[in-house]
Order: structure tokens, then sequence, then C-alpha cells
């Protein structure tokens, strides 16, 4: 039997690479598995070690080959799917891939969800299932699709809970309109009434009530003592019970009042983290059995048998009352760990689909590098081009995700946003083009704010780059700045601080968007643009920047004629005037032999690279592949001019290296390296005062930048 060992790109790929290394491809078109082209192997490799169900349908008929995670999709037909042609493996959706191969062999991607579809996995009994499916063409030998990648993510069980739910939902509530007694649901403290029944609604004379709390819908029970009562039930988490209680309730529009008795239970309703959200009240009109017992209470025998029956009605009620609160709280807590699920899908189907270009782009880029390097040719300069685009642009998704999670380290500083926004008049005129016109209103006397200045002007490109997006015939984009004030009631309802404010307001003349887009504006993977023409991180990115730095972001915007984005910064108090951001510099700043740079790395290829980058801008370098061996080297004599650490170590972190090296090298300079943000050199999303830190990933300028500012200004 032939093992995965014998191909290298089988390698950890667990059956289904055993399968695929002992199956005879020489049978199927795609031939002995040394012939293979160096792409589809390539993606066999990454498939192979992904836990997602993923198929590759190769060539033009779809040759089947899959990981381990489609092994459990494809259940009895596993393992015989190896090498069909798919429309053969899968005969009753055969003109479906039928679509699906001829839409990706042109060189576009579908994308599925929910999708219903009727398969015979087990035999011959059809079964439903339900999928979410996208489908990305993969590249030959010569740039051009040669097949299909299928990630296909089975959620049959959770569309069959959601019905469910949805049939349990519709029970409970004929379950509450019929009821024998009358029903009533309260939430908040104030005890706002969401639900009633019609017994309710007889009870209390037809009145409208949902909506209003109980002392606005019925004032009259307030001074009986009924909202004191609610009140403490809802403090105190405990029920009440109420037998044979009198209440007199508004008979008709006149104001006359009428005694009642009711037998009721206050019954809290207590949310997931185990706080009380509102209050159910069940319960009867016993005014009759009321009115029956004052008439035979001269009757020693009667009377006893009413008493016991009594006891018996209510005993029952209480336990109907247990048994329907406690079914709703679970049919309610099931619903939202569904839509929890649902909204984390959602979010990583985005990013894998994203990273999953990336990495075909690079590691596709890469491979056709090595094959024509072998070959000594030296035309190869767009695959590099293309695998450092597709990395910086992974990288940029990172930092957006980081963004809009509020986890990016920022390095604020105090800012004279009008400067900022004047200098950036070079930058936005070559980004937007000729036919966007681009004007600025700058307000006198402007205050100062403290923020990260390239995530500031970051934020206001990516709001003109979405304006020249909305304006593709051309248009105005206005930039204005002035002070504002926030007040308790705004402050409130945007969980922010009042006070005082810089505006940046970015406003377009475009088509404007509608109310259900601008909900939905600042979600991440959220776009309302063509495949291919935004991430839909640009926006959740300035959310999450500007929440992070204390302020504030608002879409205002009207369909036909334009959208206008307000960013609120807090006012800066107290400090010297800001210095002007420095411009960046696309010049490599060099460095001499003798600054000695001691670069601190325990992944190996990551220290690998940064010691070769710093000796090709001519630094002396030392390397060690953790923080003890620095320090041996430190008391040895090494000698150091500026310490390069990683943050995050095994044996110890970058912050306490730099300590422990600072008490033998008291004027040492350091400058840290992070992929992470929560390490012990960001506090709220704020680097330390006096920090210096470069994100990983990061290029030889940004690197050559950093070291020689750090060098030359001596922090």
């Amino acid at each position: 039997m032939i093992t995965p060992a014998r191909y290298p790109f089988l390698s950890g790929g667990g059956e289904a690479a055993e399968i695929i290394a002992s199956f005879d491809w020489a049978a199927t078109p795609l031939g002995p598995i040394e012939s293979w082209p160096a792409s589809l192997k390539s993606t066999i490799a990454l498939i192979l070690r992904s836990p997602v169900p993923i198929v590759t349908l190769w060539g033009v008929d779809g040759i089947m080959i899959y990981n381990d995670g489609y092994s459990g999709f494809a259940g009895g037909r596993h393992p015989n799917l190896f090498g069909s042609k798919v429309r053969e493996g899968w005969p009753e959706v055969a003109e479906f891939n039928d679509n699906i191969m001829k839409a990706g062999l042109a060189g576009e991607t579908l994308a599925y969800r929910d999708f219903p579809l009727t398969l015979y996995r087990h035999g011959g009994e059809p079964e439903q299932v339900w999928l979410n499916l996208d489908y990305s063409p993969l590249l030959g030998e010569d740039g051009r699709p040669a097949g299909v990648m299928a990630v296909v993510i089975e959620i049959t069980d959770k569309v069959r809970i959601e019905r469910e739910l949805e049939a349990e939902r519709k029970s409970l509530r004929l379950m509450f309109e019929q009821a024998p007694g009358f029903i009533a649901m309260l939430s908040g403290p104030e005890h706002r009434f969401t639900m009633v029944n019609e017994a309710y609604r007889t009870l209390v004379a037809d009145r409208d009530v949902v909506g209003q709390t109980v002392a606005e819908a019925l004032p009259e029970v307030v001074e009986q003592g009924f909202v004191s009562l609610l009140d403490r039930v809802y403090a105190s988490g405990e029920p009440h019970i109420g037998r044979g209680t009198p209440v007199n309730l508004q008979q008709g529009p006149d104001g006359v009042l009428a005694e009642r008795y009711l037998n009721f239970i206050y019954q809290p309703i207590v949310a997931g983290d185990g706080a009380t959200s509102g209050i159910f009240i069940q319960g009867h009109d016993v005014t009759e059995q009321r009115e029956t017992e004052k008439a035979i209470l001269a009757e020693v025998a009667e009377r006893r048998r009413a008493e016991e029956a009594l006891q018996v009605l209510n005993n029952t009620l209480e336990q109907r009352v247990h048994d329907e609160v406690r079914a709703r709280s679970k049919v309610e807590e099931q619903l939202r760990q569904v839509q929890k699920m649902e909204a984390v899908g959602q979010l990583t189907g985005g990013i894998a689909h994203d990273f999953n270009n990336m990495l075909a782009v690079i590691l596709g880029g890469l491979n056709l590098l090595q094959r024509k390097l072998a070959r000594g040719e030296t035309d190869v300069e767009r695959f590099i081009e293309g695998a450092i685009d597709a990395a910086q642009r992974a990288a940029t998704l990172t930092q957006r995700l980081l963004a809009f999670s509020r986890q990016q380290p920022l390095s604020p500083e105090p800012l004279i946003i009008n400067k900022l926004v004047a200098g950036m008049s070079e930058l936005l005129d070559r980004t937007l083009g000729e036919h966007v016109k681009v004007e600025t209103v700058l307000a006198a006397g402007l205050w100062q704010v403290k923020a990260d200045p390239a995530q500031l002007e970051n934020a206001i490109l990516n709001l003109a780059v979405n304006a020249r997006d909305a304006m593709p015939g051309g248009g105005r984009l206005t930039i204005e700045t002035l002070n504002a004030f926030v007040d308790d009631a705004y402050a409130r309802e945007y969980a922010i601080e009042a006070g005082q404010y810089v505006l940046i307001a970015v406003a377009d003349t475009g088509a404007g968007m509608a109310p259900e887009v601008i909900a939905k504006a600042f979600d991440p993977f959220f776009t309302t643009k063509g495949a291919g023409r935004g991430t839909g991180l640009g926006l959740s990115q300035v959310y999450g920047f500007v929440r992070q730095s204390g302020g504030h972001v608002k879409i205002y915007s009207e369909l036909g004629v334009g959208t206008s984005v307000k960013i609120y910064l807090p006012r800066l108090y107290g400090e010297a005037a800001a210095t002007e951001q420095a411009k960046r510099l696309a010049t490599v700043h060099r460095g001499l032999r003798s600054e000695i740079i001691l670069v601190v790395e325990d992944e190996e290829r990551v220290r690998a690279l940064s010691v070769e980058a710093l000796r090709e801008l001519g630094y002396g370098v030392v390397e060690a592949s953790g923080p003890r061996q620095a320090l041996r080297m430190l008391d040895e004599g090494q000698q150091v001019t500026l310490l390069f650490t990683d943050v995050v170590m095994p044996d110890m972190s970058g912050r306490q290296l730099a300590d422990r090296a600072r008490v033998k090298r008291p004027n040492l300079k350091v400058l840290y390296t992070t992929g992470y943000t929560r390490n012990a050199i960001v506090h709220n999303g704020m680097l330390d005062p006096g920090t210096n830190l470069l994100t990983k990933p990061f290029s030889i300028e940004e690197l050559a930048a950093k070291v020689r500012k750090i060098l030359d200004d001596g922090a």
C-alpha cells in the first residue's frame, strides 16, 4: 500500500491523504499523481489540512478530491466519490453541479446560503438537507481556471431547530390566547405591558394597555398597593401568590369602580445572566366563587368542600404557571444560542472567504515562482508582486478586524485636525481622481484632539473612497471641521461622554443610503458594492477606531441627495500645542555596521527574516532565540545599540526582557514587535507612554523608518 509519506504534499492529511496516495489515479483523466500540476498539488495540500469540509472539482469533468471534513458530509458515498466526475458522484444534483462547473471554469465565484437540496447519501433514501456553499475557481499552471474549490457547510440541524422553535412559538402563542385564566407579560422595572390575552382584556374592560406601564394603564391600582407589590417581586426575584385578593377596577369610561376578587401569581422572568427582566402574571377572576363562598358561610360541611376545591385549583394554577414559565425560558434560551451562532458563522465565513482567496494568490504565486526559478527563468516579478499584494491585503484585513473589535494598539498624540486634513489634499486628489471635486471647510479656532494620526488619516481616506464609489459619474466631496458640544441626552443615547468634541464631516453628492442600509453600514463584511469591489470592513474599521478613541461616528443620508458621515473626537484639554504629525517617507533609512541590533524572536523563520532585513539596511546584527539567551549575551559583554524583541515569548515577555536588560544597560534603546495586541505594553488599546511598537507583519520600509527614528531621536 502506498502511504502519504511518498508524496510530501499529502503529509498530515489524515484518512483522505491515505486514500489519495493509494488510489489508482492513472485510470482517471488526472493521470498518475506524479504527473499532477503543482497548482493542483498545492490546492490539495491546503484543503487536507483544513477542518472545514472542502472538495476540489478538477478539470472540465470536475474530478473529485476532498478532505476528511467532506468525508463525513458524503456519508455512505465515501470513499467511492474519490476520482469520480462530480455529476456522476452526485447524479441527483447533476444539473446544479454542471452550472457550478460552467461558472467556476469561467472564473466566477458563487455563494449560496441556507440552500435546500435533496441528496441520497445513505442508500436509496432521499434526505432533505440545507447547506451553505462557497465556490471559487482554481487556477492552473497557465493562470487560467482549471477547476473549482467547493466549501460545503451543512446547516440542516440549525434550520430544523429554527423551524421547531417557530412552531413552539406559535404553540405558545395559541396556548397563551386560549388559556382559561388571564395572562399578562410585563417588562423592565417600570412594569410595561408587552402582551395580554383576551381574558386579561376582559378583566380590565377592554382597555388598550399594551405599551403602557401598569401605573399609566390602570391608575386605580396604584393606591391599592399593586405597583409596590410588583416592585418588590422585581427587586427580590421571588414570586408572589395572591388568593382571593380584592381589587377595585374601572368597568367603563365613566370611571366607575367595581370590586373583583382574584387568584393570581406574579412570577419573575429571569434572563440568561440571572437578572430579572420582567414579570409574568397569571390568574383567575374568582369573584363569582367569592360570592358563592359568602353565601354558603352558614353551611358548617359545604364550606369545607369549597375551600378544599379552591385549594386544589390554586395548587394546579401554581404548577401550570411554573411549567409554562420554564418552557418559555427554555425556548428563548435556544433561540438566543441559535442567533449567536448564526452571527459568529456569518463573521467567520466572511473572514475565511477573504483569507482563502488571499492564500490562494500567495500559494499559487509562490509555487509558480518556485517552478520558474528552478527552470532558470527570471520573469517572475508579477508573481512576487501578486504574492506581496495578497499578503498586504491579508495584513490590512487583520488590522481592520482589530479596529472593528477595538483591539488594535493605538499611538495617540495631540493633533491639530485642520493641519492633518490640509496635508491630505494631494493624497485625496490622487486617490479620488479628476471627476471628484474635493472641498475643505476648516473652522477657525478649532480645538485640539488626542488620537492616532495614522489611523485617523486612514479613517478619513476610507470615507472619501466610499464617497467616490457612491458618485460613479463624478461629484463633490466636502470635508468640514468644526467645534461641537454633545449634550447629556445625545451622550446617553450613544453611550459616550457629554462635553466638547471636534467634529469631522465627510459629505458627498452621491446616490444616498436607504434607512435599512444605514442600519447595517457598520456591520463587518456588509457591503452594497459588487463582487470584488470591497471587503465590507471599511466603515466597521472607522467605527472601531473612533469608538476606541473615545468618540462617536454617525451617518446622515438622503436618497438622491447624498451622504454625510460625522466623526466626533473628544476635545484635548491642558496640553501644549500639538506638533504636526510626521510625513511618511518613501526612502529607506539605512544604518551603520557599528550600530548593533540584538534581534530576539522565538519563531526561527520570523527571526531569520528580521535579521536579514536589518543587515540589508546596513546594520550590524546579532540574534537570540529567546530572552534567556539574549541576557547571557549581554552578561558576556556583547555590545548592543538597540534591542528589537518580540513581545509574546514562552519563558518571559518582551517587556520583562527589556526591564532586565536595562538593569544591565540603563541607556539601551528598545523596539517591540508583535502580532498580538493584548499584552504587557498595550493597555485599554493604547501603547504605554514612551513605548515603541512595530506591528507584525511589517515591510522593510516600515522597519527601516522605525529603527532610524528611534536611533536618531534617542527614544
